[in-house]
């Protein structure tokens, strides 16, 4: 193996995991548009939406299995399994010949796709120190930002002009191609494992959790014989989930480290990424509803949104930017929250005054760039806190929180939604005002410590 300097070591693991994010990110937007068509291919339009809802469950799932089993095998092995189950659930969905199928094939393709977003921001944190990773970060969130915009409109040209199995079916050689690149960048680079006893019950148990409560908020569409007993699975879900933190407070090495967050820094940070991702979440499902509702013409919303995906971009491009400049992560912390409250509060102050103009476009910038703000500090801190023998743990963590943080506040916004709908817009921004008000507070008390130079695993 040659030696490389450690910028061009950084940008040749970069350039390895990049496609491996990109295809992660672009798998969760892709099949918005042809959810209407493959239902009435199948027949089956209410069970549709399951397809994408299915893929984020898997996906958000194994996140934390994959953290824990690449800090006990190392990254390379766990990330190239991740992609070869991608690619392995891809190709099957290409086989399909009913929805049931095809939902099967895509919880297969979530068990790979939770280790494509894990593992590829494992192994970015081994190899780069923390203050420099913030330089990364505004080329990952352009990866994530262009990869959702271009998801919906890859996916609906697709089903425009060809049939819907090319959906899948493209993604075959881009999945090869990641997989080679990885393990031409990836070998020798990153932390290769270590000895230690894997938490199997844990993992059983976060497993079972996932799928009770999955069954027991989806029964009616899933399986509509099951409703009568959906009580008992709601009580089944909180019994797993009960014996899921008694056991990871007790084993050596839990497959969701939940002590970290015993850390000042490690719990407000996470909790900063959970309500952000609630507040970008809950903007791109409800503000197409409104301006929608309003009279606008689904281009016109796509304009709009695209302004809020740019902002998120620029405010982590800036934000990583600097931090790598100054060591600290501050001001951006407290920047981000106040932003994000303020343009949340201003699009809420607008509800009742109809969402258009200036201010508008005001308040989705605002909380655009101090989203971006958030992402890039709490994540950088959070990366900056762990030690090196819990990294992918510890990341899969955090990853997994801001993932469970922003299904729980869309699933609020969702209630919201259905018991007003003639009247919804008022609760459901007051709702993400709520979020935005929380992001200020605690990006204000959030502690800070000087970034480290010192990559956590270059090579071992």
């Amino acid at each position: 193996m040659f030696e490389t300097s450690p910028d061009r070591q950084a940008h040749r693991v970069f350039a390895g995991v990049a496609l491996a994010i990109m295809l992660g990110a672009l798998e969760i937007t892709l099949l918005m548009p042809a959810i209407s068509s493959l239902g009435r291919t199948f027949d089956a339009p209410a069970l549709a939406p399951l397809l994408v809802s299915g893929y984020l469950f898997t996906m958000t799932l194994t996140m934390p299995v994959y953290g824990r089993l690449s800090d006990r095998f190392g990254r390379l092995p766990c990330l190239l399994t991740a992609i070869a189950l991608f690619i392995l659930g891809s190709m099957t969905s290409v086989l399909a010949d009913s929805l049931a199928q095809l939902l099967a094939t895509r919880l297969l393709t979530g068990l790979g796709g939770g280790g494509l977003i894990a593992l590829s921001f494992a192994v970015i944190a081994d190899v780069i120190p923390p203050r420099q990773v913030g330089r990364y970060q505004g080329l990952i969130s352009t990866l994530f930002a262009v990869s959702s915009v271009a998801g919906p409109l890859l996916g609906a040209a697709l089903i425009a002009r060809f049939d819907w199995r090319w959906l899948f079916l493209f993604k075959l050689p881009l999945g090869v191609l990641a997989m080679g690149l990885c393990w031409w960048a990836l070998q020798g680079l990153g932390h290769r494992g270590t000895r230690s006893r894997p938490d199997h019950t844990g993992m059983v148990l976060l497993v079972l959790a996932g799928v009770a409560w999955g069954l027991s908020t989806n029964t009616a569409e899933l399986l509509p014989a099951l409703a009568p007993w959906q009580p008992l699975l709601i009580g089944s879900a909180l019994l797993l989930s009960l014996l899921l933190l008694v056991q990871q407070w007790r084993h050596p090495h839990p497959v969701l480290p939940l002590r970290l967050l015993g850390e000042r820094l490690m719990a407000m940070a996470v909790l900063l990424l959970a309500l952000s991702e609630a507040v970008r979440l809950g903007l791109l499902v409800y503000l197409p509803l409104a301006l929608e509702q309003q009279g606008q013409r689904p281009e016109d919303t796509s304009r709009v949104l695209l302004w809020f995906i740019l902002s998120v971009t620029a405010g982590t491009f800036v934000s990583g930017k600097r931090i790598a400049h100054v060591g600290y992560c501050r001001p951006f912390p407290w920047a981000g929250g106040l932003l994000l409250g303020l343009g949340c509060g201003l699009l809420w102050g607008l509800v009742n005054h109809g969402l258009s103009g200036l201010w508008l476009y005001g308040g989705l910038i605002a909380a655009g760039v101090g989203i971006g703000f958030l992402i890039v500090a709490c994540s950088i801190a959070v990366q900056n806190a762990l030690p090196a023998s819990q990294l992918g743990a510890g990341l899969a963590l955090m990853n997994f929180c801001r993932s469970l943080g922003g299904t729980l506040g869309v699933i609020w916004l969702g209630w919201q939604y259905q018991q007003q709908q003639a009247d919804w817009s008022a609760p459901v921004y007051l709702s993400l005002a709520g979020y935005g008000l929380g992001c200020l507070l605690l990006g204000f008390i959030m502690p800070d410590r000087e970034l480290g130079n010192q990559a956590k695993n270059p090579s071992s």
